[in-house]
């Protein structure tokens, strides 16, 4: 009796020391700051009359084999896991339909591979369905996927790239040269160095909610792009703007979860020591908390960061759609 007794003092011990250390490391990412005077973001969303037929369908392709909630986002819970996806999203515009991202592809395992163990084991993911085999499956040509805009180079948004071999790829100048220079775990050269028609992204419209500049991929405020820098040097986010009124702001990597925005939150310090995520760490936490003031004043506008798993499953997965 005596002896369980001690067992069970030395257990509660140890839970509250553990409880204590990860108290310890939550404390040290407090909420971002946010100025009390908001940027200008007008009164109301821009209007819009976007064409009928536009519409967007998730394909999650893998999800990651997952962490501490308090890990992927600062101040989250330790006793919530959390499986961030890795996703693609298809938009079908009646003058194009395109990727915003690509998720895992047919070739990742030889693509991971390069990877040292450690970063093989830290950034492992599960099963994989490539979006072309997705597609194929429901009877969809390859060739219909004309363009692919990644949010940006990171190793899982673009291993697809090698599946649509046709496809034009849209990226700014400056994260085409990042991801050039760039090297595992978070740029692997054999997703894009077979890529045979790059197009520049600029950025030639004018203010969008916000943003300085943007981008009305076709001319009729259905699907706008603007920079989101940061994360990495050409890092951007993608406005569609659905014929129901429906209106989502896609957010690739500046936060990996909805919480990054809403409190807003970076990820956690001891993860940012750990590994260099961010080419910018700054210039991305003032994303962040550009996100959060959006979020704020246009609570109807839904937030699509790239990895969250509980906003993807609130979202038609393909051959579904959202129109």
């Amino acid at each position: 009796m005596k002896l369980l007794k001690r067992m069970g003092l030395s257990l509660a011990v140890v839970g509250l020391l553990l409880a204590a250390s990860a108290a310890l490391i939550s404390a040290q990412d407090p909420r971002l700051p946010v100025p009390e005077t908001p940027p200008d973001l007008g009164q109301n969303l821009p209007s819009v009359q976007p064409p009928q037929g536009l519409a967007f369908s998730i394909l999650p392709t893998a999800a990651s084999n997952g962490a501490a909630e308090a890990l992927v986002v600062g101040g989250g819970s330790w006793f919530s896991y959390r499986r961030p996806v890795q996703a693609a999203v298809l938009v079908r515009h009646p003058k194009a339909t395109f990727l915003f991202d690509t998720g895992l592809g047919r070739e990742h395992a030889a693509q991971f591979a390069v990877n040292t163990l450690p970063n093989r084991m830290l950034l492992g993911y599960g099963e994989v369905r490539p979006v072309i085999d997705q597609l194929t499956a429901a009877g969809w040509s390859p060739e219909r996927i004309r363009m692919i805009v990644p949010s940006h180079m990171h190793w899982d948004h673009i291993s697809g790239l090698v599946d649509f071999p046709n496809a034009e790829v849209w990226v700014q100048p400056q994260e085409q040269a990042q991801a050039e220079h760039g090297a595992p775990p978070a740029f692997l050269r054999s997703q894009f160095e077979t890529v045979r028609r790059w197009r520049a992204l600029q950025f030639t419209d004018g203010p969008y909610i916000g943003f300085e500049r943007s981008l009305d991929l076709f001319d009729d405020g259905a699907v706008v792009l603007v920079p989101l820098a940061g994360h990495t040097a050409g890092h951007i986010g993608m406005f569609v703007n659905l014929p129901s009124g429906k209106r989502y702001f896609f957010t690739g990597d500046v936060t990996w979860t909805l919480e990054g925005i809403a409190w807003p939150a970076d990820r956690a310090k001891v993860l940012r020591r750990l590994i260099h995520l961010d080419h910018d760490e700054p210039l991305n936490q003032a994303a962040i908390v550009r996100l959060h003031q959006i979020h704020r004043r246009f609570p109807q506008l839904v937030m699509v960061p790239a990895h969250d798993e509980h906003v993807m499953a609130t979202l038609p997965h393909f051959p579904a759609f959202q129109d």
